[in-house]
């Protein structure tokens, strides 16, 4: 009971109580005592810190001012604050729901209220604490003392009571404004649904009451519809971020009551963030009329699209089960109520989960390669993954796929097409009008500032001319710059689906369902190729059946890739549409059609280099694991979800995903620099250009760049490339580049023969009777080689990126119709010959002379050895000396190849040379040396010549062959170019040695004073000989003459002249055979040389070959040495003549009448034991 107000305060216990209490308090805190130990102290009731009275427990306040209902809140809160541990063990205790951070739940109230919720000890000390908190009222209220602790737990429980109240209200806050964002969201989506149909409404009014009651698909196509609804369809099914991101609205302010705080709301839940924050969708109209343009989605802003999984394969599931016979209406008209309040439903959910999957598929194969990520890739994944639940990967890959293909085919529409071409010309020719205008009147201002403003008026055709000029050389530039554009976005274009292909093909090669372990690009192989791939799978078959073992007709699955189908089936469409086009109006486009394939190549190049290197970057397998399993860091879920594809292994592995890729291995979307980039000038034409995409590069320097990544071989060897470069098929047809690489070769070879009309053209003479008389070919002029050469220049400049804008490999494609054109020349040039070089008695009928024919044909000789210089500078010419002083590897290699190439055509000028005009100048020049050296034989070395005196003045060499050699060194050589001179003088002393030696070796009987006098002619025969090679234009000395076996020859011979091994008469005849065959000098002689020789030292009875032959020495002699210098063929025939001389001369001998004769019998034994062995040497 509580007392009244009258009643006495009593000064008690409850006064030294409370007095204690407040005492003990203060020394238990206050930090000085307790710094120097003053915490002993009893009262004198027993009371202290130590004690076990009332004070004791400080915190026993007792709950007196809580009201009843709010008691159990109040001792929860008090649990969750630090408690003295009995035992004076000071502890912190809470419960588990405390401790874990969560909100507690109506069992753990209903756990406290019971007593369940603190532990015994816990719960004892609240209790005494309420206990001593009651005692402590009723001594307030009766007049007792307010002591320190009870008022210090009052302060602190309304606290805490405040703080549980604060905590509640913000809960309650945040649970309200979760509701109402939910609420928004679905009334946002709702309002977006019904937006369209007003308009769709009224548009199809219009259309069914105007003029045209037939609907117009221009207006409403079905594709802007489909946009429209996709994204609605899909934020059924899935959310509102499947679908258009939703804009952010506000919810309306509160409102607050006066005099009421009001904290700021606290942050959102993520998901209600991530629905809210999206950025607004795209504005219909803003880039066309009716198309609205899906915006790619970053990387992780996107949903997690396993809900969309699992809802396909629970539709698929339930489809599967629902068409079961047994659920199947009967025959009798009989369901199955369930069944039937479910199949509406289920068919529903299925519809929504296609179209949604629909709407993902057609984002995400139709947007930019730049807009193209590792999150897209990831959709990308899981969309498939959705089509293989529903049992239609299939179909939706192959959609895909053909979507891709009907891009490309657009993109090569845009190209090869007839207005494309005239638009090109048109747009050239105008932009080329007005450079010319102003060019030709700035030159005409600085012409007149030169001449100080008293310039003469020109007349009007000389400027007019002037102005053309320009003209057409303006004009041929903006040609091949639009050119180089159209062909760049061709390329972009092809390059788009190229690249969404290949994402494709490398996700199904990539993704396997969890549950079934089978992969999808095995699924899609199962499934038969769509018609309008047929041509391809033929093509690959064919390719596939080349070098089996094993016939086939079906493709291998093993092999199966859809970027292969794709690209041939791409490849051959674009074949038969560059046939059709080259076909049009009668073929009257051809040269049009045929002057866009340099930057066609070049641009196609690009593009399948960076194809190769992204795909030799795709199939690294560095991340093969990853990909076959659940990705990084989550996994695939059950029921599979698109978890597996959300890393970024793809990045790089795609077309321009990411700008590290890119720059690692060039891939899509990446730059570089070209090799000649430093000589462009930047102008606006090219600025321009480059607005056109990343490869609106007018000289298609970026695509040589590109080249510069990869190995060439690898590229040009490549599958891609060898199906884009095309090959010939049946009924003249042509797939790929190939039909318009055939056009642009046949439009080079007739620019290229154009000269050739007016070269070596038949001239016509009259008589004195006015009769015509045929007279030699009339020579090309040097202006007319000037022409031929600028022409080949001009044709191998279209493998330049600068000046042709083509690509480095067309060199050797270029190189091989000049190589054509010049064996057409080199035709008519063998036609334009003389046939006089033999000197045979036999005359050219259009010549009047033999020296008029010799003359004509060094004449021809002149102009091939012009033409043959041109050809040899050309490829330095076009691709190395533009870009001095700088060197570029890129262009020296192109160089070289066309250097390689062009060999054919030098070898061509120097075989009809040769066989044409110095082979016959040669034998006949060799006929007159053969008729002076033959002189030797009319008693120049005999030993009782008369007139020795003036012999010995003057040799046989001065006498016939000096002034013979000097002769020919000014009336040929002189007259022939360098190059064919040395050839000239070089095969007239080989021929010479070889004539002298022989007929020097036929010399019969050869006493001392002849040997003498040969070897004095030896000397000045060397001598001459040296100085008509040297006249020859030559450095070579007459010892590197035909691999110096002539001069070797030569110098042996006076070592033969003094060999005396016959004038001892007992040695035997293979001891002489065996002497003479280990002199040194005998390996340098042909063995008829020896033989000759050797005839000198025998009996008269031995006759000399020549004798046998009965030829004279001369012609013995030209019998061993060719005309052209050659003597491997006198040799053998030789070497039967001996043996014959020999066998007569035994049988002469075993009749006695050899006895008495001058001479050696043992030459004839000597010469049977050298001949097998000298011959046997030369073979070797």
């Amino acid at each position: 009971s509580v007392p009244g107000p009258s009643a006495p305060r009593r000064r008690g216990p409850s006064a030294g109580s409370g007095a204690a209490s407040a005492l003990a308090l203060l020394l238990r805190e206050d930090p000085l005592l307790l710094q120097h130990g003053l915490t002993s102290y009893r009262g004198a009731d027993g009371d202290g810190p130590d004690g076990g009275g009332p004070s004791a427990s400080p915190a026993g306040g007792g709950d007196g001012d809580v009201p009843p209902g709010e008691r159990e809140t109040d001792d929860a809160a008090h649990s969750e604050r630090p408690v003295p541990a009995e035992g004076g063990r000071g502890a912190r205790r809470g419960r588990p729901e405390a401790r874990s951070g969560r909100e507690p739940g109506p069992e753990d109230q209903q756990g406290r209220a019971g007593g369940g919720g603190r532990s015994a000890p816990s719960a004892a000390r609240v209790r005494a604490a309420g206990r001593g908190g009651e005692r402590d009222e009723r001594g307030a209220d009766g007049g007792g003392v307010v002591t320190l602790a009870t008022t210090r737990d009052k302060a602190e429980r309304i606290q805490r009571q405040s703080q549980r109240m604060i905590n509640s209200q913000e809960g309650t806050r945040t649970v309200r404004e979760l509701g109402f964002g939910m609420f928004e969201m679905a009334y946002r989506t709702c309002r977006r649904d019904t937006a369209p149909l007003p308009k769709l409404k009224s548009g199809a009014q219009a259309e069914g009451t105007g003029a045209n009651p037939k609907p117009s698909w221009k207006k409403w196509p079905s594709k802007r519809i489909r946009e429209l609804r996709r994204g609605k369809e899909e934020e059924c099914i899935n959310g509102p971020r499947l679908g258009r991101q939703a804009r952010r609205i506000d919810p309306p302010a509160r409102r607050v009551p006066d005099g009421v705080r009001h904290d700021p709301p606290r942050p959102r839940p993520r998901a209600l963030r991530d629905a809210q924050d999206d950025p607004p969708p795209p504005v219909r109209g803003a880039e066309g009329p009716g198309r609205v343009r899906p915006r790619p989605r970053a990387g992780g802003r996107g949903v997690d699209l396993r809900d969309l999984t699992r809802a396909a394969a629970s539709a698929a599931a339930m489809e599967e089960l629902l068409s079961h016979p047994s659920l199947r209406p009967g025959d009798d008209g009989e369901t199955i109520d369930a069944v039937e309040r479910l199949r509406p439903e289920a068919e529903d959910i299925a519809r929504r989960v296609r179209k949604a999957a629909a709407g993902l598929m057609d984002e995400l194969t139709t947007q930019d390669r730049q807009h193209t990520t590792a999150s897209s890739l990831s959709r990308l994944g899981a969309t498939l993954q959705v089509y293989f639940h529903l049992g239609e990967l299939p179909d939706a890959v192959w959609e895909s796929v053909t979507a891709a293909l009907k891009s490309a085919e657009k993109a090569s529409g845009q190209l090869f097409h007839p207005g494309a071409l005239k638009k090109m010309k048109e747009s050239a020719e105008k932009e080329a009008r007005g450079l010319a205008e102003a060019e030709l009147a700035k030159i005409e201002a600085e012409e007149k500032k030169k001449s100080g403003g008293s310039a003469a008026t020109k007349d009007s055709r000389h400027r007019k001319k002037r102005q053309e000029s320009i003209y057409q050389r303006l004009y041929l530039r903006k040609l091949r710059e639009r050119r180089a554009e159209a062909a760049a976005r061709w390329t972009e274009g092809v390059s788009d689906a190229s690249g969404r292909v290949w994402n494709l093909h490398r996700v199904l090669s990539r993704r396997n369902d969890p549950v079934s372990r089978r992969n999808f690009l095995e699924v899609v192989a199962e499934h038969p190729v769509p018609s309008g791939f047929g041509d391809a799978e033929s093509r690959l078959v064919d390719l596939q059946n080349r070098d089996a073992d094993v016939w086939s007709e079906g493709l291998s699955r093993g092999n199966f890739s859809l970027f292969t189908l794709f690209w041939n089936q791409m490849s051959i469409g674009l074949g038969g549409r560059v046939q059709r086009l080259l076909n049009y109006d009668g073929g009257s486009l051809g040269p049009d059609v045929a002057a866009l394939y340099p930057a066609v190549r070049s641009s196609s190049l690009g593009m399948v280099t960076e194809i190769y290197d992204t795909m030799q970057m795709g199939l690294a397998g560095g991340d093969d694991g990853v990909l076959a399993g659940g990705g990084y860091g989550g996994g695939a879920g059950v029921m599979g979800g698109s978890a597996g594809l959300e890393d970024s292994v793809f990045l790089g592995g795609g077309f321009g995903l990411g700008d590290g890729a890119d720059e690692a291995a060039g891939a899509f979307g990446g730059s570089s620099t070209a090799a000649d980039a430093w000589t462009h000038v930047a102008d606006d034409s090219s600025a321009a250009a480059d607005q056109h995409g990343p490869r609106g590069n007018s000289s298609g320097a970026a695509a040589a760049a590109a080249a510069s990544a990869s190995s060439a071989a690898a590229v040009f060897s490549s599958s891609e490339w060898t199906a884009l470069e095309g090959e010939e098929v049946s009924d003249g047809n042509c797939t790929g580049l190939l039909g318009l690489q055939s056009a642009f070769l046949k439009e080079s070879t007739k620019r290229l023969h154009a000269p050739l009309e007016f070269m070596f053209p038949e001239a016509v003479s009259v008589d004195e009777n006015g009769l015509a008389v045929p007279v030699l070919p009339t020579l090309p002029s040097r202006y007319d080689l000037a022409k031929l050469d600028a022409a080949m220049r001009e044709e191998l400049s279209l493998a330049d990126p600068r000046q042709g804008g083509g690509d480095l490999g067309m060199a050797a494609m270029i190189s091989a119709v000049v190589v054509g054109m010049l064996r057409e020349f080199c035709g008519a040039a063998r036609r334009a010959v003389s046939e006089v070089g033999d000197g045979d008695g036999k005359a050219d009928t259009r010549t009047s002379s033999l020296g008029e024919g010799v003359t004509h044909n060094l004449n021809v000789a002149g102009v091939m050895s012009n033409l043959a210089n041109f050809v040899r500078n050309a490829p330095d010419a076009t691709f190395v000396n533009p870009y001095r002083p700088a060197q570029s590897a890129q262009h020296e290699e192109a160089s070289h190849a066309c250097r390689v190439a062009l060999q054919p055509a030098l070898q061509e000028i120097d075989s009809l040379v040769g066989e044409s005009i110095l082979d016959p100048l040669c034998r006949s020049v060799n006929r007159k040396v053969s008729a002076a050296v033959a002189k030797m034989h009319r008693g120049t070395y005999l030993q009782e010549a008369t007139g020795q005196q003036q012999q010995a003045s003057s040799s046989f060499v001065q006498i016939y062959l000096t002034d013979l050699y000097d002769e020919i060194a000014t009336k040929y050589l002189s007259q022939l170019p360098g190059e064919y001179a040395v050839t000239v003088a070089s095969t007239v002393a080989t021929y010479s040695i070889y004539c002298f030696v022989s007929n020097a070796a036929l010399l019969r009987p050869l006493g001392e004073t002849g040997r003498l006098k040969l070897t004095q002619d030896l000397a000045d025969f060397e001598m001459a000989l040296e100085q008509l090679v040297f006249k020859g234009g030559t450095s070579l000395s007459l010892s590197q003459i035909a691999g110096g076996k002539p001069y070797a020859e030569l110098r042996a011979v006076r070592q033969l002249l003094y060999w005396n091994g016959l004038e001892d008469r007992d040695p035997s005849p293979a001891e002489v055979a065996k002497g003479l065959l280990r002199a040194a000098w005998v390996k340098d002689l042909r063995p008829s040389t020896l033989f000759h020789f050797l005839f000198s030292f025998a009996p008269s009875l031995l006759t000399s070959p020549h004798h046998f032959k009965r030829m004279e020495a001369g012609e013995y002699a030209d019998t061993l040495v060719k005309l052209d210098g050659s003597v491997d063929d006198g040799e053998a025939s030789a070497w039967m003549t001996t043996m014959a001389c020999c066998d007569a001369y035994q049988q002469r001998a075993s009749t006695g009448a050899a006895a008495g004769g001058r001479g050696d019998r043992r030459v004839g034994t000597i010469l049977m034991i050298l001949g097998p062995e000298l011959l046997r040497r030369r073979r070797q």
